[in-house]
């Protein structure tokens, strides 16, 4: 599957899912009074249920696309060899991980992907994003979604699901970063690259 088939399929169920869930809640109590969003952070013992991060930086003749994701991947994909062998694991069998893709997309349409890897996403790693939320504030940045719907292609599009049904949309304000967005952006993307090189495991 390319990386463009792979990031419509995971766009739409980042975007339609959670919609899905909300109208199946809607259905199911018809007389409930309408929840008012809350600006607390969910609690960092909440576990993530849905992470979902695009970001887009301006290039030469184009547009680099970095997406993270977290979605069942092939063991293989997130192993070693030496550490299938050694845990005894299925290769093909599918476990939680925290994927990346980076892609450039040019300007005349044309799409040239440039990285793709997975890492085990694992108690520990869960545990450093709740962290990262907490230690700078990102919660704070929830705009409940507002943005998404009118911010064409944003530097960053943020989607983050908690098991207690709270959720952090965080979308950028526009192409281009002011300096406050730089920061969170910064946050995010070292968190990530440090999961990437602590694993180990880079795809090729």
């Amino acid at each position: 599957m390319t990386f463009a088939h792979k990031a419509a399929r995971y766009c739409f169920a980042a975007i339609f899912v959670p919609l899905l869930f909300l109208g199946a809640e809607a259905e199911a109590a018809p007389e409930a009074a309408p929840m008012q969003p809350t600006r607390t952070a969910p609690s960092e013992h909440t576990e993530i249920r849905q992470l979902t991060m695009e970001f887009r930086h301006p290039v030469a003749d184009g547009t680099l696309m970095r997406m993270i994701w977290q979605i069942d991947g092939v063991v293989k994909d997130a192993f070693s060899a030496e550490e299938i062998t050694k845990q005894g694991l299925n290769p093909d069998a599918l476990i939680p991980c925290l994927a990346e893709f980076v892609a450039k997309e040019f300007t005349n349409g044309r799409r040239l992907d440039i990285r793709e890897r997975y890492i085990p996403w694992t108690p520990e790693l869960e545990a450093s994003l709740h962290r990262i939320i907490s230690e700078r504030n990102i919660a704070a940045e929830n705009d409940y979604g507002a943005r998404a719907e009118t911010v064409t292609n944003p530097a960053y599009n943020i989607l983050i699901a908690y098991a207690d049904g709270r959720s952090l949309y965080i979308t950028s304000e526009g192409q281009t970063l002011n300096e406050h967005e730089e920061d969170i952006e910064d946050a995010l993307l070292t968190w990530c690259d440090e999961a990437f090189t602590t694993a180990g495991k880079q795809a090729p």
